[in-house]
């Protein structure tokens, strides 16, 4: 079973991994760093923020 407890630990995880790779998709379009890596750890980022978004789904609907 899943806790309250266990889905916002998972979040906080999730929102330093999201944090952590947008500094450096930042720093790596400023080195002008190959392309194809580029748009892979954007794609990433979207796919870690839309995790973030379900988790907080889920902890709203935990809670009320």
């Amino acid at each position: 079973m899943v806790t309250l407890q266990s889905l916002s630990n998972h979040l906080e995880i999730l929102k330093e991994k999201h944090t952590l790779l947008d500094k450096k998709i930042a720093h790596d379009f400023k080195q002008r760093l190959n392309s194809d890596e580029y748009n892979a750890e954007k794609k990433k980022k979207l796919l870690i923020k839309d995790e973030i978004n379900l988790l907080e789904d889920q902890i709203l609907n935990l809670k009320g």
